[in-house]
């Protein structure tokens, strides 16, 4: 589901909406003061732990509102994904309480681990194309060929809606926050939860934080167009690779975030690293974004009070005992 009138969105209504439709199923998860992180930037830091959400990610959270949303009819129509891993398992679990199935798109190069993973979850998997872009243009082109549903990870206000649903979350646990880093993919769980944030306050800053190797975003941002470019391998696998040339996020990510970065593989492993010798905290490359980027502007956040969202913990096991030994 797309729409023309991106820049008409009313995001926060949108979230609230997410919020009633999915309470049932969705349980806050914890925002942990970091002492360690606040003493390095001599501020306030806290972790958005919503790596501890159902299934491992905040994934879950947009999965579950588009999913809840659909009729019985539209079900029935079958509905295709794409993923890279942490959106097929929670379109899975949606799907799961809808009592049906779905046909999940993955690329060739996803973790082989990952591929195991999903395929103990049961999902009707289909591996196609070399990269994650070019599987999810194939399950876009199969769902409308044969007048299947397809659920995109950010290309869908209600998507984006229920990904804000961690936003609402900050806005409650912590009032007076000042500045949030999140994530940036293709900027689902940023506008969305940027949007409910600065509903609440105009004045919170919302900080993207991408790979170095894969840097759609960022670059869409510069040139004001969602833009096709090469990109690289990296630890922030769930954050690589296209954004679709009509993603409403682009409008999204103009209208909300304040600033995007972008940070190294080498920050994105010391960053995996410090959240399980500080916290130990169990995450993958993409969930320590946030802090890669909180760390490379330490100066800035100086003084602030800041919520860095930690947004998914599935990492290979072998990946992750290299990092930490």
């Amino acid at each position: 589901m797309t729409t023309k009138n991106h820049s008409q969105l009313d995001v926060p209504q949108l979230v609230l909406e997410a919020h009633e439709r999915c309470q049932e199923h969705l349980s806050p998860t914890p925002l942990e003061y970091s002492r360690y992180l606040s003493e390095t930037i001599e501020g306030k830091v806290w972790l958005k732990l919503d790596s501890m959400q159902r299934t491992g990610s905040f994934k879950f959270r947009g999965a579950l509102n588009k999913i809840l949303s659909l009729t019985e009819a539209e079900l029935d129509k079958g509905i295709v994904s794409v993923s890279t891993g942490n959106y097929a398992l929670a379109v899975a679990e949606a799907m799961r309480i809808r009592k049906r199935r779905a046909t999940i798109y993955v690329a060739k190069d996803i973790d082989p681990s990952r591929l195991a993973q999903l395929r103990a979850h049961g999902l009707d998997l289909v591996v196609y194309g070399e990269a994650a872009w070019d599987a999810e243009k194939e399950a876009r082109r199969v769902a409308e060929n044969k007048d299947m549903i397809y659920v995109s990870p950010y290309n869908d206000p209600l998507v984006v809606g229920g990904q804000g649903t961690c936003g609402y979350e900050i806005s409650k646990q912590l009032s007076d926050v000042e500045s949030v880093l999140f994530a940036c993919g293709a900027g689902g769980l940023l506008t969305g939860s940027a949007g409910w944030l600065k509903s609440q306050n105009p004045k919170v800053e919302a900080f993207g934080v991408s790979p170095e190797n894969s840097p759609v975003m960022y670059e869409s941002m510069r040139a004001n167009k969602i833009v096709e470019m090469e990109t690289y391998p990296t630890l922030a696998d769930t954050c690589a690779g296209g954004v679709d040339l009509d993603s409403i996020t682009l409008d999204l990510c103009q209208r909300y975030m304040d600033e995007i970065m972008l940070i190294t593989e080498t920050e994105i492993e010391a960053s995996i690293r410090l959240l399980f010798e500080q916290h130990r905290l169990v995450v993958e490359g993409s969930g320590a974004l946030s802090v890669g980027g909180l760390l490379r502007r330490k100066e800035y956040f100086k003084g602030k009070k800041v919520v860095a969202v930690i947004c998914g913990r599935n990492i290979p096991l072998e990946l992750f005992k290299r990092i930490i030994a």
